[in-house]
């Protein structure tokens, strides 16, 4: 866009505050974005201030919040960008919402299949009456509290060969249960038929 350019590049207005638009072929830290970035925090302490919020924030702590979702809507949107195929054309607008749609259907696959697995060695041990039983169920507790993602990292999507680089985060409330997550990893490689 011209107006992102000459305010980049140029002596260019800048972003109109009352018409926000993102340059999302960008990260967060281009000057554009980040103007933008820096309007959104200045407009909610102004809401804070006037509304009185019980609660007064840093501009850090609100431009983090904002960095965060300006990378999940960038994610969002290169996701529905046509994507060249494998006869070196972009994709139509029917080929892009159908790998969205089939996209989504894995995902929900997956998470049902998750469910699934996690329902079923609690009712085997149901139905053999096994002493571990309440051990297992507060592991299924657990486990449904840290979601699909919370056991490891090590299953990433990958798309348009961005690798994604995965920086283990010890998190002290995991340092205690690790072990049990430990038991829940070994039990899937010792029966892999429950699984």
């Amino acid at each position: 866009r011209e107006d992102v350019y000459s305010y980049e590049y140029e002596d260019g207005p800048g972003p109109d505050a009352k018409n926000l638009a993102f340059d999302l072929t960008h990260g967060s830290t281009t000057p554009w974005n980040a103007r933008i970035l820096d309007i959104l925090v200045e407009q909610l302490q102004r809401r804070n201030a006037e509304e009185q919020w019980p609660m007064r924030r840093s501009d850090g702590y609100y431009k983090a919040i904002l960095e965060d979702r300006y990378k999940r809507l960038r994610t969002t949107w290169r996701a529905v960008q046509p994507k060249v195929t494998a006869k070196g054309i972009l994709e139509t607008a029917a080929e892009v919402e159908e790998r969205l749609i089939t996209k989504r259907d894995e995902s929900l696959k997956s998470v049902r299949q998750t469910t699934r697995r996690r329902n079923h060695i609690i009712n085997l041990k149901k139905d053999d009456e096994d002493e571990d039983l309440p051990a297992w169920m507060w592991l299924q507790k657990v486990i449904k509290t840290l979601g699909d993602g919370g056991m490891s990292s090590e299953e990433s999507d990958v798309e348009n060969d961005i690798h994604c680089v995965l920086r283990v985060k010890n998190m002290a409330w995991r340092r205690k249960i690790e072990r049990e997550l430990d038991v829940i990893d070994h039990q899937r490689v010792l029966d892999d038929d429950v699984f």
